[in-house]
């Protein structure tokens, strides 16, 4: 069955919209063997290429839901997963918009995702992309998220391409007041892709008020434009619970190429595969696979390849694929594997649901990166904003991580995070988060950067996980100076006693806000 439509608050925290855009899209919508991405892009462009996507979108057969008369898109809207909108063939404006800019990621662009009052559609840049996100315009943008509609009017025409993604769906009933009513074809009720650009282009034209101005007739309010990439890459909005009902594919040291030549050239001691890997139609370990015609090389001069721990419908170890005519070429003069020891996850959990205090949690971002960017081998940071109590559940399920830092507002009985609907809130107790704990293997260390949260350690015993929780109240500059200390002094060595990193910890905390050096409290075994 289609997973339930999720609901989101769109101006509560509107950057968080880009979790619901993954990276992956199902087979259906990506692009035939017989079209080269790359080479569609180097001769014809960015136009090309997305006339050839919007086509696909237009070959679901989609229809549009029409939305009331008085939109409450301001308040909580429902959001469609990919899968669902693909089976039920139906979706809304801002269903159809992030459906579009996940099939734009998939293809290696970057979209921009426009919210009006009352409808969305898509930009996407024609000088930047996946790999390469950074160019002109970007200063304009505060955080990922631009909210002058003056600055979009003036750089879409120079630096995008609006699309009305209404467009590839079927549109009856839609109001012939604004753009996305006007210029269907009676075959589908679909637009065609010029028509689609139009149609963007007449609301950046005419159809949009500025944000604080009253909407004339046909127009409606800006609220905010999302540069996507920027917001998963840098800011920690990555997609969340991705599900694909057809091929999906892990590569592993592997090289792949849609349209040109791939090879793979390992020069140096064999690895062992990590211990957990996702199941997947295809996966692909240290090899070259080349879907476009060209010629797939891999050369292991240093290493052997171990069978990957994960089950697969097809499994590539170690070789070379070439789907499109190219050679395929595989040289492997290698000795036994050693194991590699894998970075130790940090996985930062954030929430602060509408009408609490603000955290700022982003400072604390920032803090952690430095704290342990100087150790890229030992350490990764995976960071979940916003999160719910299920966030939490499969984030740990995913990460395994080894250390649990929850940056939060607490209370005597439990922390508070957000409840997924834009609401007040949603408390998890401290048991259940001790259970949550207790049932991820490897847990080192739980950091409680929230209020009251010292309740937590009513049972506590010897050994790991360690609790780190704070006593009473506790200021943000004063987590975020305890935790940078506590993870700078563990990154350097990840071998280094709790305890001596907690020290650690406290001194940095009597150097930044000394009032509070006795706020933070270690507890070992933590049992709930």
């Amino acid at each position: 069955m289609p997973e339930m439509p999720r609901s989101h608050d769109l101006k509560v925290e509107p950057r968080a919209l880009a979790r619901f855009i993954p990276r992956t899209v199902p087979p259906a919508l990506r692009l035939p063997p017989e079209i080269n991405r790359l080479d569609l892009l180097h001769q014809e462009g960015v136009e090309a290429l997305l006339r050839e996507l919007y086509n696909l979108l237009r070959d679901q057969g989609i229809t549009c839901d029409v939305e009331p008369p008085a939109p409450a898109m301001a308040v909580r809207q429902p959001i469609r997963t990919i899968d669902t909108t693909l089976t039920e063939k139906r979706g809304t404006c801002l269903d159809l918009s992030l459906l579009f800019c996940a099939v734009c990621l998939a293809h290696d662009l970057a979209p921009l995702l426009i919210v009006l009052e009352g409808h969305a559609f898509v930009a996407v840049t024609t000088g930047r992309t996946l790999q390469q996100p950074h160019g002109e315009g970007m200063p304009a943008f505060e955080r990922g998220m631009l909210a002058s509609f003056d600055a979009l009017r003036d750089q879409v025409p120079r630096l995008y391409l609006p699309v009305e993604c209404t467009g590839f769906a079927a549109g009856a009933g839609l109001s012939r007041e604004y753009p996305e009513g006007r210029g269907r074809e009676r075959r589908d009720g679909c637009m065609s892709f010029d028509r689609a650009v139009r149609a963007g282009e007449e609301y950046l034209n005419a159809h949009i008020a500025p944000a604080g101005a009253t909407p004339g007739a046909a127009q409606r309010a800006f609220l905010y434009a999302l540069d996507i990439v920027t917001l998963q890459d840098r800011y920690g909005f990555m997609p969340v619970g991705d599900t694909l009902p057809g091929d999906t594919r892990v590569y592993l040291d592997s090289a792949h190429a849609e349209g040109g030549a791939a090879s793979v050239r390992n020069q140096g001691a064999g690895e062992a595969a990590p211990s957990a890997l996702p199941d997947a139609d295809r996966l692909y370990q240290r090899s070259a696979h080349a879907e476009g015609g060209g010629d797939a090389r891999v050369e292991n001069q240093g290493g052997s390849v171990a069978p990957p721990p994960a089950k697969a419908r097809r499994i590539y170890s170690g070789s070379a694929h070439a789907e499109g005519g190219g050679n395929a070429t595989v040289l492997n003069n290698a000795p036994q594997p050693v194991a590699r020891v894998e970075p130790a996850t940090v996985l930062a959990v954030y929430a602060a649901p509408p009408g609490s205090a603000l955290l700022h949690w982003e400072r604390d971002v920032r803090a952690l990166g430095k704290a342990l960017a100087p150790y890229p081998d030992r350490f990764r940071l995976d960071v979940v904003p916003l999160a719910t109590p299920e966030d939490v559940q499969r984030a740990l399920v995913q990460f395994r991580p080894r250390y649990l830092h929850l940056f939060a507002h607490g209370a005597v009985d439990g922390i508070l995070l957000d409840d997924g609907e834009g609401g007040r809130g949603w408390k998890l107790p401290y048991p259940l988060l001790a259970e949550m704990v207790r049932a991820t293997p490897g847990l080192r260390c739980v950091l409680l950067s929230a209020c009251d949260s010292a309740y937590a350690a009513s049972a506590t015993g010897s050994g790991e996980p360690y609790l780190i929780a704070m006593r009473g109240q506790v200021s943000v500059d004063a987590a975020i100076a305890f935790a940078g200390g506590f993870y700078e002094a563990l990154a350097a060595r990840e071998d280094t006693p709790i305890e001596a990193a907690f020290a650690q910890g406290l001194i940095r905390l009597k150097l930044i806000a000394p009032l509070d050096a006795e706020v933070p409290l270690l507890a070992a075994g933590w049992r709930g």
